[in-house]
C-alpha cells in the first residue's frame, strides 16, 4: 500500500518546506496547489471562483495520485486541511482507494504564522505564494479549525 501525506497547518506555518523536507526523506512527489493555482488563475480572484478551481485542482491532483500510487510513489498533499470537515473527507478519500494516510499536523502559533506571512510578502518574488494582509490573516484564521487528538495527526512542532 503506498503511503501518503497530507499536511495540515495555517498560512506561514512551514508546510511547504515541511513537505519539501518530507520529500527528501520519503521519494514523495508533491502537491502544492500555490504552485498551480497561481501561474494557472492569478493571485485575486473571488472567494467562489477561488473556490471551485481549486476544488477542479485538488480533483486533478487526486486522480494524479491514484496513477502515482499504482507505480509505487509516495505523494504528499501540502494543503493546510484547514477545517476537519476536508480532514475527514480527505481521510474517506484515501480509505476508499486504499491509499495508507498518514496526516501531519504543524502546531505553530498563530503570532509566529502571522509574522512568517507578512515577510514572506516582501520575499515573494514570482509566482509562488499568495500577498497576505493582516486583515486577510485574521479573517483566515477565523476560519481555521485547530486539529483535536482524536483525530490522530502527527503533531510536528517545526
Amino acid at each position: 500500500m503506498t503511503k501518503i501525506y497530507g499536511i495540515c497547518g495555517f498560512i506561514g506555518a512551514g508546510k511547504t518546506t515541511y513537505a519539501k523536507q518530507l520529500a527528501d526523506t520519503t521519494a514523495a512527489f508533491v502537491w502544492s496547489p500555490d504552485e498551480w493555482m497561481i501561474p494557472l488563475f492569478g493571485e485575486h480572484m473571488p472567494r467562489e471562483l477561488f473556490d471551485q478551481r481549486l476544488n477542479s485542482v485538488t480533483d486533478l491532483f487526486k486522480q494524479a495520485t491514484l496513477q502515482l500510487s499504482a507505480i509505487g510513489v509516495p505523494v504528499i498533499f501540502d494543503f493546510g486541511f484547514w477545517q476537519k470537515a476536508k480532514r475527514d473527507e480527505f481521510r474517506q478519500w484515501a480509505l476508499a482507494h486504499q491509499l495508507d494516510l498518514e496526516m501531519h499536523y504543524l502546531n505553530v502559533p498563530y503570532s509566529v504564522c502571522k509574522q512568517r506571512a507578512l515577510q514572506r510578502n516582501a520575499e515573494i518574488t514570482g509566482q509562488q505564494a499568495y500577498q497576505m494582509t493582516e486583515d486577510m490573516l485574521e479573517l483566515f484564521w477565523s476560519r481555521f479549525e485547530v486539529p483535536k487528538v482524536e483525530e490522530q495527526l502527527l503533531w510536528v512542532e517545526p
